[in-house]
């Protein structure tokens, strides 16, 4: 009978933590899952750009919500989730009851991929339909840093899309706003703090490499939904932003200066990690190393905008990008 009673005890406090963690970490409004049309999978790639573009302007903020803060409930939330998820989703449309913890809060435009002359292949040979997000990882506030991130995805005809998010670094840029200070990278090095170190363990749960994405798949298949037979893929990408992406760095609402950037800018230049770092052992990478590393790339592609970034409740809450873990 003690047993038993202990059992129930224990499920009773669990259940209550759990309750009030989902009431701690969700939005005011708990979104219910995006509608995904029937054909939706077998239509052309910029056929699928348009369906969620959709969903983007007619749930357009009239006024910006609030950032959320992350701290330990939000972490503790995050154990509680099915973290494998980000790399077997494939679908474009976030999972039913899905919560994301970080990058809350961003904007969303349409983008295409401009392609230099390179080796790389699939999406990297160019794509004329992409969505692209910037985000902050969490609230800046409370001795948090400023963490920008962003997250591409390239549509493909009659297949599942390509996608690969990047970030400054784990622990950020300090308390500057500007949101195009510094590169952006899918690989980034392990973080110094107490919670880049937490996250890192959450995350080892599913990858023994948390701090790197692959871009393989992008190069597999390219934007008319064409598999590759000789595959070339880089390992490391770079985000540098365009010539004319400079904003202040006072503290401010990033996402303001993100609804000014006018169709037509290039936003990113995307370019790869140099031949002669591909033996590079990640377990030394440092910020020091990134500098040189983006110093030696390849200009591969440019990201231009095709439309204006919005500001919606689909973007943050509806749209999924799918993270390719390193196996």
């Amino acid at each position: 009978m003690k047993k038993a009673a202990t059992i129930s005890m224990l499920f009773a406090c669990v259940l209550s933590v759990y309750t009030f963690l989902t009431w701690e970490t969700e939005p005011e409004q708990m979104r219910g899952p995006a509608s995904v049309p029937q054909n939706y999978d077998s239509l052309k790639g910029c056929e699928k750009q348009e369906v969620l573009w959709e969903k983007a302007l007619t749930s357009i903020y009239k006024d910006l919500p609030g950032y959320r803060k992350f701290g330990a409930f939000q972490l503790l939330g995050m154990s509680f989730q099915e973290l494998q998820k980000k790399g077997n989703h494939h679908s474009d449309f976030a999972p039913d009851g899905w919560k994301k913890y970080l990058h809350r809060r961003g904007a969303l435009a349409k983008v295409k991929i401009v392609a230099k002359d390179s080796k790389y292949t699939g999406v990297f040979k160019g794509a004329e339909c992409a969505l692209l997000r910037i985000s902050l990882t969490y609230k800046a506030a409370g001795g948090k840093p400023v963490a920008p991130g962003l997250a591409l995805k390239v549509f493909r005809d009659g297949t599942f899309s390509a996608n690969v998010s990047a970030l400054v670094s784990l622990n950020g840029q300090e308390q500057d706003f500007n949101i195009f200070k510094n590169p952006m990278s899918n690989i980034v090095p392990v973080g110094s703090g107490l919670g880049q170190k937490l996250v890192h363990k959450l995350f080892h749960k599913v990858s023994q490499y948390p701090e790197e994405l692959v871009a393989q798949n992008m190069a597999e298949i390219d934007a008319h939904g064409s598999k590759i037979k000789d595959v070339i893929s880089p390992k490391q990408l770079f985000f540098v932003p365009g010539s004319t992406m400079r904003f202040s760095s006072d503290s401010h609402d990033v996402r303001e200066d993100l609804v000014t950037i006018p169709e037509g800018t290039v936003v990113y230049q995307l370019r790869a990690l140099s031949e002669k770092h591909k033996d590079f052992n990640y377990e030394e990478y440092s910020p020091e190393t990134v500098d040189s590393f983006v110093k030696d790339s390849v200009h591969i592609a440019d990201i231009v905008t095709t439309s204006e970034f919005v500001t919606s409740q689909f973007g943050d809450d509806g749209i999924f990008f799918r993270h390719q873990f390193r196996p």
